[in-house]
């Protein structure tokens, strides 16, 4: 059973050597008041938005930037029920057939200020909504979603809904399609402009590159150990590859865990978006989520088990 590219016009492209590979130590910042199980973090407008676990049940804890000083906690888990996403400087979140959006208000907080609905376009729950434009949206696929196609696009003025791409393997050799769609679960971010799309896979180390019509540009496998080529049909024997992702218009960056360990040191990996991987960071340090500033040519991070820091990274510049 080998890998199934999904375009015979669009080659596989193995790759494990990094022009620049560098180990690092990260800067610990102190995170105060202490943030348990931190993740999901977002950065927008001179804030960090942390999602987070507190005594009061608040979901999100805002913090100032570049100075990591705490402002506020706000939100419900009956109204964030699953995370923010974010576009550009705004946020919103899907919940079954509405999508909502919100903007910061004073107390440095988030309030919902305008709702648009899918008009039961997709038929079912979608997961990782990426936004291209006020018009097309994207999803990955999920076991909701009948077929075998990568992801999803939805077209809000025409009221569409048009599957793309396909799995990088065949369900064949799996006890059933729910199983293979859980070992090949992936995400898909959408470039700021909106003129193209990453879909990465979190059991291998595959990613791809689709314009914004969701033909594909690139697929991509970063072979080096340790490495499934092709996910294992036994759940016990499958590891992370790709713990999460961050792009901005001229750059994707990958973190990845070294080690099949449940928690493992983490690596950035940085390419550009023609597919080109050009370094590896080694951090030393199991991050589980990030974001970069890209004006300041930083990287910021946290470890959903450790509740007391931020992690940071000045990038170089080549």
């Amino acid at each position: 059973m080998g890998c199934i590219p999904s375009s015979s016009t669009v080659p596989l492209v193995y790759n494990n050597i990094f022009s620049k590979d560098t180990i690092v130590t990260l800067e610990k910042l102190p995170m105060y008041p202490a943030q348990f199980n931190p993740r999901c973090i977002l950065f927008n407008n001179e804030r960090i938005l942390v999602r987070t676990s507190t005594l009061d049940n608040a979901v999100y804890s805002v913090f100032s930037y570049p100075k990591m000083k705490h402002l506020s906690y706000f939100g419900e888990q009956s109204e964030f029920i699953v995370p923010l996403e974010q576009f550009n400087d705004e946020f919103y979140l899907v919940h079954n057939d509405s999508l909502y959006f919100y903007k910061w208000v004073e107390g440095d907080s988030l309030k919902l200020f305008s709702t648009s609905f899918f008009n039961n376009i997709m038929g079912q729950q979608m997961l990782g909504v990426a936004k291209l434009n006020d018009n097309l949206y994207a999803y990955s696929d999920n076991c909701f979603d009948k077929g075998m196609n990568e992801f999803f696009m939805i077209n809000l003025s025409r009221k569409q809904k048009e599957p793309k791409g396909i799995y990088p393997d065949t369900h064949v050799n799996f006890s059933s399609i729910s199983d293979f769609k859980s070992a090949y679960a992936h995400e898909i971010i959408a470039k700021p402009d909106g003129s193209r799309l990453l879909v990465f896979y979190y059991r291998t180390r595959r990613c791809r590159i689709y314009n914004q019509n969701g033909v594909l540009f690139r697929d991509i496998l970063l072979n080096y150990e340790p490495c499934q080529t092709i996910i294992d049909t036994d759940i016990k024997r499958r590891f992370l590859h790709i713990r999460d992702a961050y792009v901005t218009n001229n750059m994707i960056y990958l973190l990845c865990p070294d080690t099949k360990e449940v928690n493992s040191p983490s690596s950035l990996l940085v390419a550009n978006w023609d597919g080109e991987f050009k370094a590896i960071y080694h951090l030393g340090q199991t991050i589980s989520y990030f974001f970069i500033d890209e004006l300041l040519n930083c990287f910021y991070g946290v470890d959903s088990n450790d509740p007391y820091h931020f992690y940071k990274l000045k990038l170089s510049k080549n």
